[in-house]
């Protein structure tokens, strides 16, 4: 699968561009944005340096339900930064964040569109945000010299491509399994916050579909499929 790469020194949100531009294959990244948005409509921090890009996803035969490509992208940007970061300081952590050393250095923002999937990536490469409500990091911060943000999209373009076929070829199966592989948390316990409910349990992996599993101190088996998890102790 082919992709394009448009390059842009400044727009409101990545996302919002390819929302207007909804191509297979088509990634977007700017060198800024004035508007940039993570999860839950919080602000992303925009320091030129970082990598902010989107791609859109067209549904293709043989792939499997769309929020299932948020494990295809986070598998995707695992192998990207592990281009230059030790992959043993890497690890994905439930739904959608890439953490360095156990702090968050990238996240992804799916978003669904009447034609597809809009999938916005964005990474701290040269800098971090300041005063988040867990701790973050940079691959400078970590005394890693970054590449600059078009050679990182370039190789996250690629990498999903990769990703992707995977999907497409052998199941979410496969895809579920190489998320796990990489997986923050397994067997510890965790609080999973569900809009103004808190549930404690231990994380116990992921169901088949995606959702993760929360070993209630019941011993009941929970899936969680939206939300957010925290160790304990890290929730704000």
């Amino acid at each position: 699968m082919s992709f394009r790469i448009v390059d842009l020194a400044e727009t409101g949100s990545t996302n919002d561009w390819i929302a207007d531009h909804p191509e297979d294959g088509l990634w977007v990244r700017a060198d800024r944005q004035t508007a940039g948005r993570g999860r839950r409509a919080r602000a992303w921090t925009s320091d030129i340096g970082n990598l902010f890009t989107s791609t859109f996803a067209a549904p293709q035969p043989g792939e499997g339900a769309a929020p299932q490509l948020s494990f295809v992208a986070a598998n995707a940007l695992l192998d990207t930064v592990a281009r230059w970061v030790p992959r043993e300081r890497l690890s994905l952590k439930w739904p959608n964040d890439l953490m360095l050393d156990g702090m968050k250095v990238a996240g992804i923002l799916l978003e669904g569109h009447a034609r597809g999937v809009i999938i916005g990536v964005g990474v701290n490469l040269a800098h971090f945000p300041e005063g988040t409500e867990r701790p973050a990091t940079s691959l400078a911060a970590a005394g890693i010299a970054p590449p600059s943000a078009r050679e990182a999209c370039g190789t996250l373009a690629e990498a999903f491509a990769a990703h992707r076929r995977r999907w497409r070829e052998d199941g979410f199966a496969a895809t579920r399994a190489d998320w796990l592989a990489a997986a923050a948390g397994i067997g510890k316990p965790i609080v999973a916050r569900l809009g103004n409910a808190d549930l404690t349990g231990t994380f116990e992996g992921l169901a088949e579909d995606g959702a993760l599993l929360l070993r209630l101190p019941d011993g009941a088996l929970r899936p969680i499929h939206a939300g957010e998890v925290f160790t304990l102790g890290d929730q704000a």
